[in-house]
């Protein structure tokens, strides 16, 4: 009788040093799933694995950065990551009623891969598909913000188009190739005109180039130095670009004006650009991925996530 109950005290001691690690876990799942939650739909700690590009909203109240697993969003001050399907957006160009992309679907989504041309009005709740589902994923790719005009680098040949520059003007269903004559060296970037279909510039390790006929010739805009990201003013007034600083270059005039930004140096450079359409804020992101937002068109600079780490 005594060995039974001193078995039945054992046994009475590890059920409750069971029950108590399964009440432990439990609970951190929950806090872990509250945190998560928390991150993602109403602020705090949202990190970014990668940065693939850069855009305002059209009422410029907020910024859209997509990163390797769905978009991230800086919306009064604060961090959100919305509760969105996780795609991995490559080539992503904002535009007036939302934005265009290539590049790869999220886990468990029934999305053909790669994504080919798509595009999205309603800030990436749902995908419609413009061409080359299942063909190509395009890196390199712009879309005019008011005209639509696509510009693309088909890196391979695929079932309608070879490699090289094309550009749409009907949202993927009919392309047009064009020569790129006068880029040095290889392209980094595309930004198209936001109302001209055939203006487009081109950052390139050669420098900052410039077409306005559809790309088939372009011209250097400024010294042979490297260009690693480029956009226009959603006015189409003025091209931004930057490598390691960042500069506008008035398409009127031909002046070209630097502004005073943070340091980025040794192998950081600028890797997007984007400018508020409602307001005089201007943002771009490194490779490093940090992020720095102006509130006066470039006079001042606040760094809003920092090596993809960004704060509540």
């Amino acid at each position: 009788m005594a060995k039974s109950r001193i078995r039945n005290k054992r046994q009475s001691k590890s059920a409750l040093r069971s029950k108590t690690t399964f009440i432990m876990a439990a609970a951190a799942v929950v806090i872990f799933g509250v945190l998560y939650l928390t991150s993602r739909l109403t602020g705090g700690l949202v990190q970014f694995r990668d940065i693939h590009g850069l855009s305002f909203s059209s009422d410029g109240s907020q910024l859209f950065v997509p990163a390797h697993d769905g978009l991230r969003v800086y919306e009064n001050g604060g961090w959100t990551a919305p509760d969105l399907p996780v795609n991995d957006y490559m080539g992503y160009s904002g535009t007036d009623s939302g934005f265009y992309s290539s590049g790869h679907p999220g886990p468990g989504s029934n999305l053909v891969n790669p994504f080919g041309l798509i595009r999205s009005t309603d800030g990436g709740e749902t995908i419609q598909t413009l061409a080359f589902a299942g063909e190509t994923d395009f890196h390199l790719m712009t879309a005019g913000y008011e005209s639509h005009t696509v510009y693309v680098v088909n890196p391979a040949q695929n079932s309608r188009l070879p490699a090289g520059l094309h550009y749409t003007l009907d949202v993927g269903q009919t392309w047009q190739q064009s020569t790129g004559r006068g880029i040095s060296g290889r392209p980094i970037q595309l930004a198209a005109h936001p109302t001209e279909p055939g203006t487009v510039a081109v950052a390139a390790e050669g420098g900052l180039f410039l077409s306005n006929d559809y790309g088939d010739t372009f011209t250097r805009v400024g010294d042979p130095a490297p260009v690693t990201a480029v956009t226009f003013d959603p006015n189409g007034e003025r091209l931004l670009f930057a490598y390691q600083g960042l500069s506008a270059y008035d398409l009127a005039t031909g002046q070209t004006a630097s502004f005073q930004t943070p340091s980025v140096t040794g192998d950081d450079a600028v890797g997007y650009i984007a400018v508020n359409p409602a307001s005089d804020q201007i943002a771009f992101a490194t490779f490093a991925r940090d992020i720095y937002l102006s509130e006066d068109k470039g006079q001042s600079w606040e760094a809003i996530a920092e090596q993809g780490v960004s704060g509540s």
